[in-house]
């Protein structure tokens, strides 16, 4: 049995100490906000509740392996559904099209009534382009213990063609912009310019449309509920609203951590959920930190984007889970499930229909996204009932972290990086940040391998 501490509390972490603590392995798991969840906490106020985070999954297979093999299966805590189209795109000159997914032909046909005949062969040959790619990114870093670590490799580089970027890869693949900006607008919301993201990511639209997109009701908050009750059926050791100060190291591999009261813990193995900066800047001593402070010096941090979460009451505009409105700035809306609305703007109960809607938006910071909605067609703003605000520093606050993930900035600087996940002896780094994509089921699969390397106690 090998005595573990789990740093941080968000999806990745939570999926480690589920995994590691099966497995019979004894973990405690610190978490310096007050609650557990990180950017999947969410969000209530005037009776209703947001997702304050991701607000769909693509791999659902990720969480279910997850809990399956951590304990009951994932259907007896969420209600993952399937949201068919999920996303609708819209542009500028008036265009439109709801994007389904599962379906190559399904895909093709929508693209052509909404883009123009011709279109959906485009975006076709595009994400089959994208099918090899997937395969290798799965056995070459996804499905293998070592994670991103391999993505250091010359060989994984070569054959991923990581000195491509997805802006070179779109300029070639597609010549109607239109689909060039369905590609990458998931990249641009994040922060990410398309001419720093590499080529091989391009796999996520094939990701989309072979497994689909997943939504809980009421939010994916409820990931983070069942994850809290697996926890307590693992006999976590759950603390919250404590800090790690320091990870201890003895003869050349770790030793446990320090927390700021001045307690601390022998750990046979740390793992690390948390933002890397944090890691190497403030927690591991300096002749373990060297490489890593250097890697994350030249990498490129990202902002999060502005996020306005608006309670809706009474009848409003029909939208898929997520409408993207292409333009500047950048706006996309997520709804959640919430009880279906009726021609007079109640529920089947009879009160009236109550919508909680969130609303990215990257570029013209000082617009009032309302505003900008109403410009594109979709005024809302008599309908208001709530409404909370959270602008970058605001983020950064509630997460505890000086950044929102980084860009890929190079390949040299991305093999730096991918080849940090392990330092050193016991230590371990998972999470969105060590992946070039910030996603559910990539945090989560990160934590597998953990799991894998360490085998049972």
């Amino acid at each position: 049995m090998a005595e573990v501490v789990v740093v941080g509390g968000g999806v990745a972490g939570l999926a480690a100490a589920a995994r590691l603590s099966k497995l019979r392995h004894r973990v405690t798991l610190i978490e310096r906000n007050p609650t557990i969840g990180g950017a999947l906490r969410g969000i209530e106020r005037d009776g209703f509740s947001w997702d304050s985070g991701a607000a769909m999954v693509a791999l659902p297979a990720i969480l279910r392996d997850l809990f399956r093999k951590s304990g009951r299966p994932l259907e007896t805590y969420v209600d993952l559904r399937l949201i068919n189209p999920a996303r609708r795109h819209v542009f500028p000159d008036g265009s439109a099209v709801d994007l389904p997914t599962g379906s190559r032909g399904d895909q093709i046909t929508a693209l052509d009534a909404g883009l123009g005949q011709g279109t959906g062969l485009q975006w076709a040959a595009y994400v089959d382009q994208q099918a090899e790619q997937w395969h290798l990114l799965r056995n070459l870093v996804l499905d293998d213990p070592q994670g991103s670590s391999n993505l250091a490799s010359r060989d994984v580089a070569r054959l991923l063609h990581i000195r491509t970027s997805l802006a070179r890869q779109l300029s070639r693949s597609l010549p109607d912009e239109r689909l060039r900006r369905i590609a990458s607008s998931g990249f641009e919301l994040a922060g990410s310019s398309p001419a720093r993201v590499p080529a091989y990511l391009a796999v996520e639209s094939y990701v989309e449309r072979s497994f689909g997109l997943w939504q809980a009701p009421g939010g994916m908050a409820a990931l983070i509920s069942a994850l809290a009750l697996r926890m307590a059926e693992r006999a976590v050791d759950v603390r919250c609203t404590e800090t790690v100060t320091a990870i201890l190291t003895s003869a050349g591999a770790v030793a446990g951590v320090e927390l700021s009261e001045g307690e601390t813990i022998t750990a046979d193995v740390v793992v690390c959920a948390i933002d890397p900066r944090v890691v190497f800047g403030q927690l591991l001593p300096r002749s373990v930190a060297r490489n890593g402070r250097r890697a994350f010096r030249a990498a490129v941090a990202v902002t999060p984007p502005n996020i306005t979460h608006v309670g809706l009451s009474g009848v409003v505009p029909p939208l898929p889970a997520e409408t993207v409105l292409h333009g500047d700035p950048l706006l996309v809306i997520r709804q959640q499930l919430e009880p279906s609305i009726d021609a007079t703007g109640e529920t089947a109960a009879g009160l009236p229909a109550r919508s909680a809607w969130t609303i990215l938006h990257r570029g013209g910071d000082d617009v009032d996204v309302l505003e900008a909605l109403a410009t594109r067609g979709i005024d809302v703003r008599s309908r208001l009932v709530a409404r909370v605000d959270r602008r970058p520093g605001d983020i950064a606050t509630e997460t505890a972290t000086p950044s929102y993930g980084f860009e890929w900035n190079g390949r040299r600087v991305a093999a730096r990086r991918a080849g940090l996940a392990n330092p050193l002896p016991g230590l371990h780094l998972i999470g969105a940040s060590m992946y070039p994509v910030s996603a559910i089921h990539y945090a989560a699969w990160s934590a597998a391998h953990v799991a894998q390397l360490l085998g049972k106690a």
